[in-house]
């Protein structure tokens, strides 16, 4: 087996040297310690602000954590690009993991979480599962010091970028889902300055939320904390949200949405109408006390029952069943039993392969969880309420709550006789992610050709939904820009998480870099000799430097991986030496792309 990355990477580090963008000069690392760059410098604790003086002897492309506050988490990043200094927040917007610890490139800071990224000339986010910035803050070069000026209001504060808000416009935006698709393209279009309407009817019952942490964090998660904006957000930028509203039909002739006897013209459509969790057909599938899990509301039945119930039985080992199962046990410990049943012969078969999966399966065992494999369900038996499941070998299993995490439907009621869809089930669009003249499509429901390969997929991650949402924005308004990202996803599971990029399906063989019994590896996914995604855990910024190789087409082959020609160090100093490649503004339009 491969000898695992080298500790260049470790997530320690607070100071990171790294080479010029688009110079083959060898990367080097200084591994400086973070209480040695701390004695570095003077901070003046201001009445509103705090002053600090650091060396300014920055290498091109290191950036450098520096703590300006008096709490851990108070501190900045500096950085050294394109021969100037800039300084911006230290913290990530998302769950605030410390950037410093993350991935540059380019003039590119990329988090080492969950792949978010931002521009450090801006603060201007890029990617991943973001809806807010980074704060700036001045520099001054003096007599061989930097002086950084940070403002305490703004220290530890995500930043929202610049937007307009309803004028005179009487352009029409009409989205369809209230999802995180269709909320990053409303801020994409106030951001790309449209005054128009930007009506979002969802049928839900709350302002757009994020779902991701539902299946994670079952047990802590409120629904006010999900939601991306609050009511005087969308008041303030001229946004119309329409919750508890069922879309009936689209007429895209006439260009009208129809609700009820309600005809809403549109000059621009889009369906962001992601999915419906998946009810299979079996006998007792609407008993009481069987759950998907795709909204709050069901979430909240999930764990009310969970908490009195003693058999737990969650039917599906990719990623809901398995979250699903380590936040509950992890939650109740032995007061409730869990066995997780699939038809497949290991967890996440399909998409992380046998070896990744069987791991994973371990880690889920030591701490408790029970699986029935390689075997279907019958029925689901009771009488009024959940008692039992039957499986096809013949086995049952006491069953007070069952789960049911069997995947999503693709929501494309809509497009039906109306659009093209794919034999994945999304709506058929180009790379702009048009459908038809004046109709887009983005998110769960999308099925786009992927730069990559050519291959239509339809991509049902949290990532790639904001990054849609975004493109088909600029899109409805006329500035070209395809979509031409990796998709990226993460899971978390009994504290542990696994990150993935790229796209994976039709895989034919999984290149292991690491221990799989201790979850510390990187995975290649090889598709006829060419590396076509990675999934890593408990290796810093992995999947951050091999999301960038695929999107550079610098990835070396499946053989080259084999026989050990080629390490993740390696890998980055690739990366590092083509630079970043075209990375958009949001809101802007891409000259290089058209």
């Amino acid at each position: 087996m491969r000898k695992i990355l080298s500790s260049a990477l470790a997530i320690s580090f607070r100071r990171t040297p790294l080479v010029i963008p688009k110079r083959t000069q060898r990367l080097t690392a200084a591994l400086i310690s973070l209480p040695l760059i701390r004695y570095g410098f003077q901070t003046l604790n201001l009445n509103d602000a705090y002053e600090v003086s650091i060396e300014d002897n920055l290498n091109e492309g290191e950036m450098r954590e520096v703590q300006v506050g008096p709490n851990k988490e108070d501190a900045v990043l500096v950085c050294k690009v394109d021969g100037q200094i800039y300084c911006v927040s230290n913290s990530c917007p998302h769950v605030g993991a410390p950037l410093s610890a993350g991935f540059l490139v380019g003039d590119k800071v990329k988090c080492p979480f969950h792949n978010a990224s931002f521009s450090v000339k801006d603060g201007v986010h890029e990617e991943g599962p973001m809806f807010r910035g980074l704060q700036t803050f001045p520099v001054k070069q003096e007599n061989g010091q930097l002086v950084i000026r940070v403002e305490k209001s703004l220290l530890n504060s995500p930043r929202t970028l610049n937007m307009v808000t309803k004028g005179d416009d009487p352009t029409h935006v009409v989205i369809v889902g209230g999802g995180v698709s269709g909320q990053s393209a409303a801020e994409t279009l106030r951001q790309a300055g449209f005054r128009g309407r930007i009506t979002i009817i969802t049928a839900e019952d709350s302002l757009p939320y994020d779902r991701t942490p539902m299946s994670k964090m079952t047990f802590m998660v409120k629904q006010q904390g999900l939601q991306i904006r609050q009511q005087q957000f969308y008041e303030q930028y001229g946004i119309d949200v329409r919750t508890k509203t069922t879309v009936d039909q689209i007429d895209i002739n006439n260009q009208d949405v129809i609700v009820g006897k309600e005809k809403i013209h549109y000059d621009k459509l889009l369906l962001a109408t992601g999915g419906t969790a998946r009810r299979p057909q079996l006998d007792g599938v609407n008993l009481g006390n069987v759950h998907t899990l795709r909204q709050f509301n069901d979430l909240e039945l999930i764990r009310n029952k969970a908490k009195e119930a003693k058999n737990v039985v969650i039917v599906g080992a990719s990623f809901i069943g398995m979250e699903t199962a380590s936040a509950i046990k992890k939650e109740l410990k032995d007061q409730v039993n869990i066995t997780v049943v699939d038809s497949t012969t290991t967890p996440f078969e399909r998409v992380l392969g046998t070896e990744v999966g069987q791991s994973l399966q371990k880690l889920h065992e030591a701490n408790g969880i029970e699986f029935a494999l390689n075997v279907g369900v019958k029925r689901i038996g009771g009488v009024g309420q959940v008692e039992r499941v039957d499986l096809l070998n013949g086995k049952s299993l006491q069953a007070d709550l069952v789960i049911l995490g069997t995947g999503i439907q693709p929501n494309n009621t809509l497009a039906k006789d109306q659009l093209k869809l794919s034999p994945n089930g999304g709506i058929e669009t180009d790379v702009f992610l048009k459908a038809a003249k004046n109709v887009y499509a983005s998110g769960d429901i999308s099925s786009y050709p992927y730069w990559v390969t050519g291959d239509h997929v339809r991509i049902e991650h949290q990532n790639e939904a904001v990054k849609q949402g975004y493109v088909a924005a600029l899109n409805m308004l006329g500035r070209p820009t395809p979509l031409t990202d990796i998709p990226f996803f993460w899971t978390r599971q009994w504290d542990k998480t696994l990150a993935y990029s790229g796209v994976g399906q039709g895989f034919d063989e999984v290149i292991v870099d690491g221990d799989l019994s201790q979850q510390k590896f990187i995975a290649y996914y090889s598709r006829k000799g060419r590396i076509v995604a990675s999934a890593s855990m408990n290796t810093p910024n992995a999947q951050m430097i091999i999301s960038e190789a695929l999107r550079l087409n610098v990835m070396p082959s499946a053989k080259d991986l084999k026989e050990n020609k080629t390490t993740l160090d390696e890998i980055k100093k690739i990366v590092l030496s083509k630079g970043a490649s075209c990375h958009c503004k949001r809101a802007g339009q891409c000259q290089a792309q058209l």
